[in-house]
C-alpha cells in the first residue's frame, strides 16, 4: 500500500475546491449580476476579478509556503476561502462582491499551487504518476462545479445559498485536513524579484507567454459563458446548460489523457494547431448547426480541442535552463492576464451584438492562439521531440 495515502487524498480534495470554484461561476454568472442591477456586460467583470488576484499569488505563493510551511499554508488557505466564500454568499454591494470574489479566486489558485506541491513531496518516489491523478481530481472538480451550480438552480435555491453551502462543505474539508496526520515536510522558498526579472527579460519565451495569454483567456470565454449562451440563444434550462458546461470539462478530462500518449508521437506544433481547428470548427458548429444533437456533438469537441492546449504550450516554456517552477509561475500568470481580459471582452459582444457573437469571438481568439504557436514559437521548441 503507497505511503502517505490519507494524506495525499484529503490534499486532492482540497485541491479539488480551486476547479470547483473556477466552473460553478459560469451558470451563475448573470444571475450574481441581475440581483445587482448590472447587465450582461457590467456581470462579466466577475470573470476579471476572480481571475485578476490570481496574477500577485502566481508569483507569492512559494515565499508564503517557505515562511508557513506546506500544512499549515494548506490549511490557512483552505479556512480563509470557506470564510470569504460565506463572505460573498452575503455581499450586498456589487464592488463588495468583486472583491470577495477575486480573494476566492487568489485563494483557489494558492491551494492548487500548495496542494501540488505537498502530493509531490508526499509521493516524491512516484511523483509523475500521483500529480497526474491530482490534476484528475481538479478535472473532476471542473465538471462537479459546474454541475453542482445547475442542479442548485433547478431545485430553487439563488445563487448566495448555492455558494453559503459550498462554504460549509470547504470548512468540512479544512477541518479534515486539521485532523489528518501529515509527514514532516521540508520547506523552501522560490521565485526571487531577480529571478523573475531575469526570465521576463529572455526574449525566446514572449511567444510562449502570449500564446497562453490567449488560450487561457479564449477557454475562460467559451466556457464561462457557454451557459449563459444556452440558456439566452438556445431556451434551454439552466440545469441542462450547466450539463452542457460539465461535458466540455469532462472531454477536456479525457483529452489531457489522450495528449500525454500523443505527445510522444506527435509535435507540440502539429497537436496544438490541429486542436484549435477542432476548436473553432466545433464552435461555429454550435452556434451554426440548427439541430439540437449537432450542438451537444459541438461540445464534445469544443472539450476536446481546448483539451490538451495548455500542458503543450506551457511545455514550450520549459528547458531553458531556469528555475521550472518560477518560470510555471510566470506562465500562471499570463494565463491569468487573459482570464482577466478576455472573458469581459466576450460579455461586452454579447451584451451589445447578441451571445452567438460574443461565442465567435472566443473561436477568433484561438485561431490568434494557433497561428502564434504555428508562427512564432520557434520550431526547434514546438517541434522538439519528448522522449
Amino acid at each position: 500500500m503507497q505511503k502517505n495515502t490519507l494524506p495525499i487524498f484529503v490534499t486532492r480534495i482540497a485541491v479539488c475546491i480551486f476547479a470547483v470554484s473556477m466552473t460553478m461561476l459560469a451558470p451563475l454568472i448573470t444571475l450574481i449580476g441581475a440581483d445587482f442591477d448590472r447587465g450582461l456586460g457590467a456581470s462579466g467583470l466577475l470573470f476579471t476579478a476572480y481571475y485578476i488576484s490570481n496574477l500577485f499569488f502566481c508569483l507569492v505563493s512559494g515565499k508564503i509556503i517557505g515562511l508557513m510551511g506546506k500544512r499549515a499554508a494548506m490549511a490557512g488557505g483552505v479556512g480563509l476561502y470557506a470564510v470569504v466564500t460565506f463572505a460573498f454568499a452575503h455581499a450586498h454591494s456589487f464592488w463588495l462582491a468583486c472583491v470577495l470574489i477575486s480573494c476566492m479566486g487568489a485563494l483557489a489558485t494558492f491551494i492548487e499551487a500548495v496542494g501540488m506541491d505537498i502530493v509531490d513531496t508526499l509521493a516524491a518516489d512516484a511523483a509523475a504518476s500521483n500529480l497526474a491523478v491530482t490534476h484528475g481530481f481538479a478535472g473532476v472538480g471542473s465538471v462537479l462545479g459546474v454541475t453542482y451550480s445547475g442542479v442548485m438552480l433547478a431545485l430553487g435555491y439563488d445563487w448566495r445559498m448555492i455558494y453559503t453551502v459550498l462554504s460549509f462543505a470547504v470548512a468540512a474539508v479544512t477541518l479534515a485536513f486539521c485532523l489528518t496526520r501529515f509527514p514532516k515536510m521540508e520547506t523552501k522558498s522560490s521565485g526571487s524579484l531577480h529571478e523573475v526579472t531575469g526570465i521576463l527579460r529572455n526574449r525566446t519565451l514572449y511567444p510562449t507567454f502570449l500564446a497562453l495569454f490567449l488560450y487561457v483567456g479564449a477557454e475562460a470565454g467559451v466556457t464561462g459563458w457557454m451557459a449563459t449562451y444556452m440558456t439566452d440563444r438556445v431556451g434551454y434550462s439552466a440545469l441542462t446548460a450547466s450539463l452542457g458546461t460539465a461535458l466540455i470539462w469532462a472531454m477536456v478530462t479525457v483529452g489531457r489523457m489522450l495528449c500525454a500518449r500523443l505527445v510522444l508521437r506527435y509535435t507540440v506544433r502539429r497537436i496544438v494547431c490541429t486542436l484549435a481547428v477542432i476548436c473553432i470548427v466545433s464552435i461555429f458548429a454550435a452556434v451554426l448547426l440548427p439541430w439540437q444533437w449537432s450542438l451537444w456533438l459541438a461540445l464534445i469537441g469544443i472539450g476536446a480541442g481546448i483539451s490538451g492546449m495548455w500542458p503543450l504550450i506551457a511545455s514550450t516554456g520549459l528547458g531553458v535552463n531556469e528555475n521550472g517552477g518560477t518560470i510555471l509561475s510566470i506562465i500562471l500568470m499570463f494565463g491569468y492576464f487573459g482570464s482577466s481580459i478576455i472573458p469581459y471582452a466576450v460579455g461586452q459582444i454579447g451584451e451589445r451584438c447578441g451571445m452567438s457573437y460574443a461565442i465567435f469571438a472566443t473561436a477568433a481568439v484561438f485561431a490568434l492562439m494557433g497561428l502564434t504557436v504555428a508562427r512564432l514559437i520557434p520550431r526547434e521548441v514546438s517541434e522538439r521531440r519528448t522522449e
